[in-house]
């Protein structure tokens, strides 16, 4: 059976990263043996390195219990194994969150963090800093016995009374009773590590059960979700769009499509339940449901795929091609590949990665034309039937000429630094409007608002307040950002490095701004939901609060962090270009005074400058074969367009 799209995508798309990053160390190497003062060239190959490095692709399903995103788990994991990795059974199998992903060993763990942790204001994010908050168990991934026995803690509970519950902001109309007790999960969030290919190819997957679950988190949908390169929503095909997954739909994935711009597909599971009616085409009914889903969702048809996660696993299992083509499994596999593809096209045009390209380009075309001019001087030294006296006279004719360049580029290196002084010195301008401290004042406006009107509509009225107020900050940020660009601009303007896409090294705070707008018009749909809308001054509350304010303050650090990085880089092609052409210039000059000052035959006074061309000819044919490397990249599924093997050295920039 042919291997899976996935799996067969996932795994070029692995060897392209893999393969870009080999070519950036070698570059770094090639800059350490023939250009040693390149720290900040380096530092940028680096950063692109990390950008690589880090990457993943991140697939999170939504939906409520028993749709099956446990099974459709097993079938998108199952093919390298041909068996079901996780433990399945009706009813509830995940009470929490659970993110499976590998860290690229051979050990597997689950770690659980309690669900008393909810009472705190702390963030997931910042509890990840905390190992000492969860519970870790090992186990081994090849026994099924003992992975199973450890998976099952996830779906553990525990009983506690309706004021507890209450505390922890679970609505008790989603809870089971158990007298004058209710249930709620053991664990907040559990993080599963498991050593299988396709997650160490940087897969990973979140699992976020049930609206009471993820209603109760409101960082999963303000951060997690939209961080996401895709999302799945998990329907049923034997119970259609039920109440509760339509109010899960509205509340949580609308304004992640409408304002996040987050690829959302619905998956109508267990179409296998309607393979057994002989009055029925099996074929004919799942796209009638498709499209009724699809008008009723408002999803384009091909945004909703029926599947069998349950007949896949099997197929796998059996190595069985035919019933795999009846569980269309396939079909989502296509959609994950083409948010691949466009993932993959997003990571190639960042700035990172333009950047590191750009300087092995332009280090490239520097080193070849220093290649011809010294090839020409030592065709005119080699010139027969000329006397010592006028080789002499042209040694010193192109000393002087080397001299004059070399002194060239050692002011435009000073005047970079005195550039780079005045650039950084926008660094107070551009990051006072979000400072920590005019963050902070916003929030205390806020929380105080907030304690004199604790109301759905006070709440409506203190998330619009500081909103604005974010959004009237990043708006001074923008005209900061606009001085600082036209100072770039000037810098250029003046250097010898010519036909530079100038534009390429502005700073872009649009899509900073962009991405709060998002989260502002998300934010105000979620705060409508029947959680928040009957909660009244509880912990449910406080948290959504603290959530968005702790987004905002993450946007803030990413923006001070870009901005950090674009002050220190956006003059590197300028300086890297002088540093490079200084560098060559001296060894070239250094040549020409061994030249003027040997007493020797002509033969033996060229075979310096020879060697030094020999040099250069060699180092020139290292970087050409980093410049020439073809990556392979992942093929694009239908109708996906077919993305270029080699990322462009001029492709348009992102911050």
């Amino acid at each position: 059976m042919e291997d899976a799209i996935l799996r067969r995508h996932i795994a070029d798309y692995d060897r392209w990263r893999k393969s870009l990053d080999s070519q950036f160390a070698a570059f770094n190497l090639w800059l350490k043996e023939h250009f040693p003062n390149s720290a900040g060239a380096r530092q940028v190959v680096q950063q692109a390195r990390a950008l690589l490095t880090e990457d993943q692709f991140t697939l999170v399903l939504v939906g409520e219990f028993s749709r099956g995103k446990t099974e459709l788990i097993n079938a998108l994991l199952s093919h390298t194994y041909g068996k079901r990795l996780l433990p399945s059974r009706p009813g509830r199998t995940t009470m929490c969150p659970t993110e499976i992903f590998s860290d690229g060993g051979e050990q597997a763990s689950l770690r659980l963090l309690p669900i008393e942790t909810l009472a705190t204001s702390t963030s997931l994010e910042s509890f990840r800093r905390i190992p000492q908050k969860w519970v870790t168990h090992e186990f081994n991934a090849e026994d099924a016995e003992a992975t199973r026995d450890a998976l099952l803690r996830v779906a553990a509970t525990k009983s506690v009374l309706p004021e507890e519950a209450a505390r922890y902001g679970f609505d008790r109309n989603h809870l089971d009773g158990k007298g004058n007790l209710v249930e709620i999960p053991a664990w907040r969030f559990a993080l599963l590590c498991l050593p299988h290919p396709l997650l160490a190819q940087g897969l990973r997957i979140i699992d976020t059960p049930g609206l009471n679950v993820l209603g109760n988190e409101p960082e999963l949908t303000l951060s997690t979700l939209p961080s996401a390169q895709a999302v799945a929503f998990l329907l049923s095909a034997d119970t259609g769009v039920s109440g509760t997954d339509l109010n899960m739909w509205e509340t949580h994935l609308v304004p992640l499509r409408q304002h996040r711009g987050t690829a959302v597909m619905a998956l109508l599971n267990k179409i296998d339940t309607t393979w057994d009616d002989p009055d029925e085409d099996p074929e004919q009914l799942l796209l009638q449901m498709r499209t009724q889903v699809g008008e009723l969702l408002n999803l384009p048809p091909d945004g909703v795929v029926g599947v069998s996660a349950k007949k896949a696993l099997l197929a796998h299992a059996r190595r069985d091609p035919q019933l795999l083509r009846q569980s269309h499994f396939e079909e989502f596999e296509t959609l994950l590949v083409q948010r691949l593809v466009e993932h993959r096209q997003k990571l190639s045009e960042h700035r990172s990665l333009h950047q590191a390209l750009t300087l092995m380009a332009d280090t490239r075309d520097l080193l070849k034309r220093r290649l011809n001019s010294s090839r020409a001087a030592l065709t005119q030294l080699q010139r027969n039937k000329v006397s010592k006296d006028t080789q002499f006279a042209e040694l010193a004719q192109l000393q002087k000429a080397t001299q004059e360049q070399h002194r060239t580029c050692h002011h435009e290196l000073l005047t970079l630094k005195s550039s780079q002084r005045m650039l950084a010195r926008k660094r107070t301008a551009l990051l006072a409007p979000i400072s920590s401290q005019q963050l902070q004042l916003l929030i205390n406006e806020t929380s105080s608002t907030l304690h004199q009107r604790w109301t759905p509509l006070g709440l409506a009225k203190a998330i619009d307040s500081f909103m604005e107020g974010v959004d009237h900050q990043l708006a001074n940020l923008e005209s900061e950002v606009e001085r600082a660009n036209r100072v770039v601009d000037a810098i250029f303007e003046r250097s010898t490095l010519k036909n530079v896409d100038v534009s390429a090294q502005y700073f872009n705070a649009g899509i900073f701004r962009l991405s709060l707008h998002g989260l502002h018009r998300q934010a105000a749909q979620l705060r409508r939901s029947p959680q928040l809308l009957l909660a009244r001054r509880n912990r449910l509350t406080q948290r959504f609060i603290t959530t968005l304010a702790n987004e905002v303050g993450r946007l803030y650090n990413r923006l001070t962090a870009a901005t950090d990085t674009w002050l220190e880089q956006a003059l590197e092609p300028l300086k890297q270009h002088a540093q490079y052409h200084k560098h060559l210039l001296n060894r070239h000059m250094i040549k020409l005074t061994e030249l003027k000052q040997k007493t020797h035959s002509k033969r033996t006074d060229l075979r310096a400058l020879e060697t030094e061309i020999l040099r250069n000819d060699n180092a020139l044919t290292a970087l050409e074969e980093l410049l020439g490397q073809s990556t392979a990249a992942p093929l694009p599924a239908a109708p996906a367009p077919r993305a270029d093997n080699v990322t462009p050295l001029k492709a348009p920039a992102s911050h």
